[in-house]
């Protein structure tokens, strides 16, 4: 008579190999390259040491804009300046390149209470926001939460911070904010870019911003000069000339590629790319372009390139509207501003204050 201990072994022993792939499967680097599993991205504050401890302390609140704010540890920098004046300077070089277009269209960033830094880090850029109201409110999210909980004890309010994840969903209601930016993000969001913007779209007011960074072809034909110098090329430009090689994707007339850009941290960062005419055209179908300024997000001494500003509407929104009647009036909605890896994209459109799209 067999006990229960052999047939326990043979069981194990039979199922085994399977076993083996099941767990090989739900091992969290296969999980998070994964092109079917969708909105997993977060860094927890625990790493792979599976605890945190944090301190008993919070920021005080900042007694006015402008003045001086704890700088983050290098480790936090994500690649932006190689000293303390390098990343300090190109955050505030960012936040006044995006302040400017938004004064060209007509508006006072200043007077703005709701802001949004979507991808802040540890604030590069939401620290030198100009902010003049003790009521303000000025968010910052992003998927790192040791950038977050960096965030939380030093910068006081009116900055306000929390970690997210890469599922297309944010914690504020409808029209929540008058000005939301994102510095380097669509440039690495391979899935579910659109659902993105829609849910960025729902949180921004009518005639509130939106600020969006993407990689577009003239950031390539900014790197690929260093191949007609002869320059020695950056990682960066390694990553794409291997993935051209592959796929003549740069001899292509392409609307939009995405490749696994390596890794950062030890998580997965895809590079996104589009052509700027084809995501115009798209999301066009929301909004109407206002502008495209070139060379608007630079990294400088960094390897990172970006560009791009846009307000979006609907188009079926836009028929609406224009057929309206007296009584129920078109309103402007200043919708996408659209920050491209080298260029600046911005929409504007009309929308019926009473018939917006819904984005469920």
């Amino acid at each position: 008579m067999l006990r229960p201990t052999a047939i326990t072994r043979g069981v194990y022993k039979l199922f085994r190999p399977f076993l083996v792939d099941v767990v090989s499967l739900l091992a969290p680097e296969r999980i998070l390259r994964s092109p079917y599993v969708s909105a997993k991205m977060l860094n927890p504050l625990q790493g792979t040491k599976g605890y945190y401890i944090l301190p008993k302390y919070l920021a005080s609140p900042c007694p006015s804009p402008g003045g001086s704010l704890p700088v983050p540890p290098p480790e936090l920098w994500e690649g932006y300046g190689q000293t303390e004046e390098e990343y300090l300077a190109v955050g505030r070089q960012h936040m006044e390149s995006m302040i400017q277009i938004v004064v060209d269209a007509g508006d006072a960033p200043e007077d703005f209470n709701r802001v949004l830094d979507f991808g802040c880090a540890a604030g590069r850029m939401l620290r030198f926001y100009p902010w003049r109201a003790h009521s303000a409110k000025l968010w910052g999210l992003d998927i790192k939460a040791d950038h977050i909980s960096w965030c939380q004890q030093n910068l006081g309010l009116p900055f306000l911070f929390a970690t997210t994840t890469t599922f297309p969903h944010l914690p504020f209601p409808d029209d929540y904010f008058d000005l939301v930016y994102c510095g380097s993000v669509f440039t690495h969001i391979m899935d579910l870019p659109d659902a993105w913007f829609l849910e960025l779209r729902r949180v921004t007011r009518e005639g509130g911003y939106l600020y969006i960074t993407i990689h577009d072809k003239h950031t390539l034909d900014v790197l690929l000069k260093n191949v007609d110098k002869e320059k020695e090329p950056g990682w960066f430009l390694e990553m794409i000339l291997r993935f051209d090689q592959q796929t003549s994707v740069l001899s292509r007339d392409y609307g939009c590629f995405a490749l696994e850009g390596g890794s950062w941290g030890g998580y997965p960062v895809p590079q996104v790319f589009y052509d700027v005419d084809y995501l115009a055209s798209k999301w066009s179908r929301l909004a109407k372009l206002r502008s495209v300024t070139p060379e608007a997000f630079s990294a400088g001494t960094t390897a990172k390139v970006s560009s791009g500003y846009l307000p979006f509407q609907s188009c079926a929104e836009a028929a609406e509207a224009e057929n309206a009647s007296a009584a129920a009036p078109a309103r402007t909605i200043r919708r996408l501003i659209m920050v491209c890896p080298l260029v600046v994209v911005t929409l504007i459109g009309r929308v019926r204050a009473c018939n917006r799209l819904p984005l469920y």
